[in-house]
């Protein structure tokens, strides 16, 4: 697959000129102006058009549980909160739990292990740790471009072996696009690594483990590895710039983005990491540390942390083809914020919501 190495080659010279100029994350954001006008939050998210499912809740108080538009324009099926969609990088915040749960289960002693201690060849894999990984300080570049972009112009069917594979070669060929630990810099790379260190430990595939961490502890009862293909009326469709999209490859997001969710399941994950899950110690290792400068991201394990309005704020969003999602913990409040859209590239649409119901909400 020599023209899907060299996508990928071009993908880590292009990173290399990117950290050299900004050292944010894919949700970065230049906060918008607020809303004048705000009356409420479901009037707000009708005059911008949002489309999908969302769940706003400060403390034990429900602002808007509501769907808006439609999940199968062809059948006039509307939204709803208890349809399942797509919810891309917040897959993350699972996996960073599950690699918390290694330590507890004593399948790695820390943190700051470096890769060699697992994967004696993988490349820079002393300087590497998990950590890195968790926090997207590795160096290693995203895969997902060039993986979908070769998938897509050869309809070729890739393993997520494949992808290890191709990430692996072109480290050892290429190098690193930063010495670890030096920059800051989003990478799907990561977390397809953590997912495939979690089976190499368990002996159990990635889903069957979070099916013992965390889906039957809380009874998040719809949350799974997403199909390729969207079919059932309990889903709702994708839509790009509106046309539905075409079945895509779900192994290709794998531990990075893999999952689908309800706002119900969601809701019950928010209320765990704002509650008990994680001790005191490991919500240090999950959660960063906020700046001082308001709107500015510092990069945790499956979160990010952010100051709006002096407000606290964890959050990650995800991205997958034909959906939009946001997770948003407000733990001064003890409040919650889930947008699941299913419309495709919504990532400016969701960090406006973001400010606006947390000015005028919290």
């Amino acid at each position: 697959m020599t023209t899907l190495m060299e996508k990928f080659r071009l993908s880590i010279m292009i990173l290399l000129v990117a950290v050299m100029s900004a050292c944010t994350d894919d949700d970065s954001m230049t906060l918008p102006d607020p809303v004048s006008d705000y009356v409420s939050a479901e009037d707000y998210l009708e005059d911008i058009g949002f489309t999908g499912s969302v769940l706003i809740r400060n403390g034990s108080t429900d602002i808007l549980r509501k769907g808006f538009g439609m999940a199968d324009k062809a059948n006039k099926i509307e939204n709803k909160p208890s349809l399942i969609y797509r919810i891309g990088s917040v897959t993350k915040s699972f996996t960073a739990a599950a690699v918390v749960n290694l330590k507890r289960d004593g399948l790695i002693e820390s943190f700051d292990q470096p890769l060699s201690d697992f994967d004696e060849e993988f490349p820079y894999g002393d300087q590497i740790t998990i950590r890195h990984l968790m926090t997207h300080h590795s160096g290693i570049p995203d895969y997902v471009g060039a993986v979908d972009a070769y998938v897509e112009e050869n309809n070729y069917y890739i393993e997520t072996e494949e992808i290890f594979e191709i990430i692996v070669e072109a480290v050892e060929e290429d190098g690193l696009a930063f010495t670890p630990g030096e920059f800051f810099s989003y990478s799907n790379s990561n977390y397809l690594l953590l997912g495939i260190l979690i089976e190499e430990l368990t002996d159990m595939s990635y889903q069957e483990y979070l099916q013992e961490k965390v889906y039957q502890p809380l009874g998040l009862k719809k949350t799974a590895k997403g199909p390729d293909e969207i079919i059932g009326t309990e889903r709702a469709k994708g839509y790009d710039q509106g046309m539905e999209v075409a079945p895509y490859q779900m192994q290709i997001a794998y531990s990075a983005g893999e999952l689908e969710s309800t706002i119900e399941d969601l809701e019950k994950w928010g209320d765990a990491l704002l509650g008990n899950y994680f001790t005191e110690e490991e919500k240090q290792v999950v959660f960063a540390a906020a700046y001082d400068q308001e709107g500015v991201n510092t990069p945790g394990a499956g979160w990010f942390t952010l100051k709006i309005e002096e407000q606290l704020v964890y959050h990650h969003g995800g991205d997958i083809d034909g959906f939009t999602s946001f997770l948003i913990l407000v733990p001064e409040s003890n409040g919650l914020i889930i947008l699941l859209s299913n419309e495709q590239d919504k990532g400016e649409q969701r960090n406006q919501i973001m400010e606006v119901i947390l000015q005028n909400e919290f």
